[in-house]
């Protein structure tokens, strides 16, 4: 069982500057070349010297094998990073084509096509290795992913194909980039026009509960508080659950659990319905499912600046990171599972991120965060969810659920990573909390026993 633990951002790479630092080391090169000329000539000037006044050094040639080590060594490095130079340019020049067609232009105005064809002819082996790179990440994201569906193993893979399709013509068509990495022009269009609390009355019937000791034990058993319609509970037709933490200090935390996408793909009355990913996605400044969870935690005591931690599913894990980036709460502590997009939320939050390898909608995050996604202590934790059938080509929606990250949260917390430690202490003080009140919020009209296809 691999597991990985990362803390998720993408590493920006400059060329000219692997360049640059390649030329420094070029100086190294050459007083090395210089030392190892020195130490030879002194052999050989010793070698002159008439047997009975021959000096004999004590560890003899052992300075020439230290410089001789040190320009190989360096020499090797500068090569290296002259490689990784041209190979992240033409990288960088191919994404370019590939977004904007045979017209990109680069940042000096320059041709795309012209600079990638005049670099593979000065370097083919950098060309070479930005090439299969390249088709590896086409084979894993992007426009190839929904021809790779596998034994969907939940109804609605077809509507799954299409949104997925939708998202990523979209994207393109409008050059708002790939996955993540647009996240920075979304956060512009809806700056200032997001309210940071609900501003209207959303309709929503509430079930509220009173318990004690009710906090999670773990990641794994607060993931499958996340409204879900794969266990029919008599509560799987919530869209939002929030738990109201009294502390022993008299002060209140909440935690709030969002529901995926609900409903058939054509339904338009569903606050969480199908249509609310596209305009998450974008960045829009509306979301019905936006306000709903709004509406949720100010129904449920939350008023500006209180303490909010949030675990989202899918559609639910972009609406919580909007509550982290955009609301009025004090958002802590942000988890998401099957997140279409990583999100960077700031120094203030630790962030949990788990992202099946075959999860196609988390696939749609392709290329990651440009940041990192929260404090020291955030993680992404990713894995293969079918380990019997890992591929680049192998995509099954199985993968995308509820239960299914629950079980990679379980794997995580058992796994001895020291990393986990930060996530037990989490959970230990929720668990010092004096009283817990549970809310459930329906959306008005939602067929409470019927199980419905969430993603």
């Amino acid at each position: 069982m691999s597991l990985d633990v990362t803390q998720g951002s993408v590493v920006a790479v400059d060329p000219d500057e692997l360049r640059a630092i390649a030329a420094r080391l070029e100086q190294v090169v050459a007083a090395a070349d210089w030392a190892v000329g020195c130490a030879r000539r002194s052999e050989s000037l010793q070698a002159q010297l008439p047997l009975d006044r021959a000096v004999f050094w004590t560890g003899a040639g052992a300075g020439r094998d230290s410089c001789l080590a040190v320009y190989d060594e360096a020499t090797e490095l500068v090569a290296a990073l002259r490689l990784a130079g041209d190979t992240y340019e033409a990288m960088e020049l191919q994404t370019l084509l590939t977004m904007h067609g045979d017209g990109a232009r680069t940042a000096d105005g320059g041709a795309a096509r012209d600079q990638l064809e005049a670099l593979a002819e000065r370097n083919p082996e950098a060309w070479r290795e930005a090439v299969s790179l390249h088709k590896e990440w086409l084979l894993g994201s992007g426009r190839d992913l929904a021809d790779h569906f596998d034994s969907p193993g939940l109804p609605g893979a077809e509507a799954m194909a299409g949104l997925v399709l939708g998202m990523i013509g979209m994207r393109l068509a409008t050059g708002m980039g790939r996955g993540s990495e647009g996240e920075p022009e979304r956060a512009r269009r809806r700056a200032g026009a997001v309210p940071g609390v609900s501003d209207r009355v959303v309709p929503m019937r509430v079930e509220r509960l009173v318990r004690r000791d009710a906090a999670p034990a773990g990641l794994a058993e607060s993931i499958s508080r996340i409204p879900n319609g794969e266990v029919d509970d008599g509560r799987s037709g919530a869209r939002v659950r929030v738990d109201r933490y009294t502390m022993p200090d008299g002060s209140e935390r909440f935690v709030a659990y969002l529901s995926g996408s609900r409903g058939a793909p054509w339904e338009t009355s569903e606050p969480f319905g199908w249509r609310q990913n596209l305009a998450l996605y974008q960045g829009e400044a509306e979301s019905e499912g936006y306000d709903f969870a709004l509406e949720a935690l100010e129904r449920a005591g939350a008023t500006e600046g209180a303490v909010v931690d949030v675990t989202g599913f899918s559609q639910g894990s972009m609406i919580a990171q909007r509550l982290a980036t955009d609301s009025a709460f004090d958002v802590q502590h942000v988890t998401t599972i099957g997140a279409p997009l990583r999100v960077p939320m700031g120094e203030q939050v630790t962030s949990l991120t788990l992202a099946h390898e075959d999860d196609p909608v988390a696939a749609l995050a392709d290329g990651g965060s440009p940041a990192r996604l929260g404090d020291d202590d955030s993680l992404v934790i990713s894995r293969a969810y079918e380990e019997a059938r890992t591929g680049l080509l192998e995509w099954d929606v199985a993968a995308h659920r509820v239960s299914a990250y629950a079980e990679t949260a379980a794997i995580f917390e058992e796994s001895g990573d020291p990393r986990a430690e930060s996530v037990r202490a989490y959970f230990a003080r929720l668990a010092e909390a004096a009283e817990v009140e549970t809310f459930f919020f329906h959306a008005p009209g939602a067929d409470e026993g019927a199980r419905r296809t969430e993603f």
